[in-house]
């Protein structure tokens, strides 16, 4: 499928942009004259406006050419929230999304970096080094920033993972946030994203994010539904382009996403 082309910069849009959610209430009136009201989950809606300024002639080409494979708002592609977490479940560790080593065991009920009780113990009871991860449907080709908050009773380090790429931490006993941005040159559909532990580590960790992007922005909590969008269309069939210069472009994009278009 289709991928919503990032920026040279390693972002997937510029600032500002506007995301907006649309939801429908179902009403049933009885007989008597009493209502019944239930969310129609799948009526969801998640819209987005890019308005791109001082695009570059190779940021220009590289929209150009998206919008013409998809022809418009015909095909579908997956996009990536510019302004969302892509993890599912950030705060909910023990969720199936997320994948552990045979005696990797987590548990919640820790008081996280902001005083909030949303951080989790993570520790490894086995003889080999393994930890937590999720694997999330995105192209291995873009840049991605992961991001976690992490401490440990006794100093230790932590490997952050990137797909194929790692990177080492050190771990200290105050809450800090480490972070791992790195491109790839792959061609793989999916990437694991995730945190390895020593035989016998443990630590406390708290708010995994993943962006797409060189850099890591303020933290965003997820449920079951992360950043990472399947099957999104772009509202129109026009790509308006503005020219002020060389090398100077803009243009503004909308993209909706739903269960059932």
């Amino acid at each position: 499928m289709p991928i919503f082309p990032q920026l040279a910069t390693g972002a997937m849009g510029q600032y500002p942009l506007r995301r907006m959610r649309r939801s429908r209430t179902v009403e049933n009136t009885m007989p008597d004259g009493h209502a019944v009201r239930l969310a129609d989950n799948g009526a969801e809606r998640t819209e987005w406006r890019l308005e791109y300024q001082e695009l570059t002639d190779g940021e220009l080409d590289a929209l150009i050419e998206f919008f013409q494979a998809v022809e418009g708002r015909l095909g579908t592609f997956t996009f990536l929230d510019p302004a969302g977490n892509l993890v599912a479940w950030s705060e909910q560790l023990d969720e199936p999304a997320w994948e552990k080593g045979p005696l990797v065991t987590v548990e919640g009920g820790v008081t996280g970096p902001a005083g909030e009780v949303n951080a989790w113990r993570v520790a490894n009871g086995g003889a080999a080094p393994a930890g937590i991860a999720q694997t999330l449907n995105v192209p291995e080709e873009l840049y991605y920033c992961l991001s976690v908050w992490v401490r440990s009773v006794q100093t230790t380090q932590v490997t952050l993972v990137r797909g194929g790429a790692r990177t080492t931490k050190q771990v200290t006993a105050e809450w800090n946030r480490l972070t791992f941005a790195a491109q790839a040159a792959g061609t793989a559909e999916s990437v694991l994203f995730g945190l390895e532990l020593a035989p016998g580590a443990a630590v406390e960790v708290c708010g995994f994010q993943v962006e797409a992007q060189a850099g890591a922005s303020g933290y965003k909590k997820t449920g079951a539904r992360g950043g990472v969008y399947g099957n999104a269309r772009l509202a129109g069939d026009e790509l308006k382009i503005t020219t002020v210069g060389q090398g100077r472009h803009g243009c503004t994009l909308n993209i909706i996403h739903g269960e059932h278009f």
